[in-house]
């Protein structure tokens, strides 16, 4: 219960103004008992959020399955293979994302949203350099600016999401979106 009501005080409020006081109303417990389980606030807090860190951390870094054997695999199909992982989170744990990233300022997971962003823009950079000629060479603002606007997509989808249907249809056509253009969703 004090989990549970620990994820809505962090969900409606934020890191900085969550109180335990707060936690402890809405599970009807008194202040001091959440101490017998918790060491305190970020003690908490770490707990409900490093699951979903090191969940997503581990999809990110992960490389597609066709650039360990060659250089000659598509950005989406890894994509494609990781959307089950990112539908069951936003189903599964989808508050404790938007914590993450949105109210873990004052935390030691306050950057957590542009480290997320960084893994995704060495991923992107190392698939796009494997397929480039050799002489072409393309500014660093410009992988940041994919990974940007492809996380950020990801983040608008956790936190807008309605249900596990509307997640899958919206990820798709974003996916398609991104990796094939926008006419691709209106043919």
């Amino acid at each position: 219960k004090i989990y549970q009501m620990a994820i809505d005080e962090f969900y409606n409020n934020d890191y900085k103004t969550a109180t335990l006081r707060n936690i402890a109303k809405n599970a009807g417990i008194p202040v001091g008992l959440i101490y017998t389980y918790y060491k305190n606030k970020e003690a908490l807090f770490n707990i409900i959020v490093n699951p979903i860190y090191l969940s997503v951390q581990k999809l990110l870094l992960s490389e597609p399955v066709a650039l360990n054997k060659s250089q000659d695999c598509d950005t989406s199909f890894h994509f494609q293979e990781e959307l089950p992982a990112i539908l069951n989170m936003l189903k599964n744990n989808r508050r404790q994302f938007v914590i993450l990233i949105d109210k873990s300022k004052g935390t030691s997971y306050a950057n957590t949203k542009e480290e997320f962003i960084q893994f995704t823009k060495m991923h992107i950079q190392t698939h796009l350099q494997a397929k480039m000629h050799k002489s072409k060479k393309i500014d660093e603002l410009f992988y940041h600016i994919l990974a940007n606007n492809f996380m950020e997509g990801l983040f608008e989808i956790a936190r807008h999401y309605k249900n596990e249907k509307w997640a899958n249809h919206i990820i798709k056509l974003f996916m398609q979106q991104y990796f094939y253009g926008i006419n691709s969703v209106i043919v």
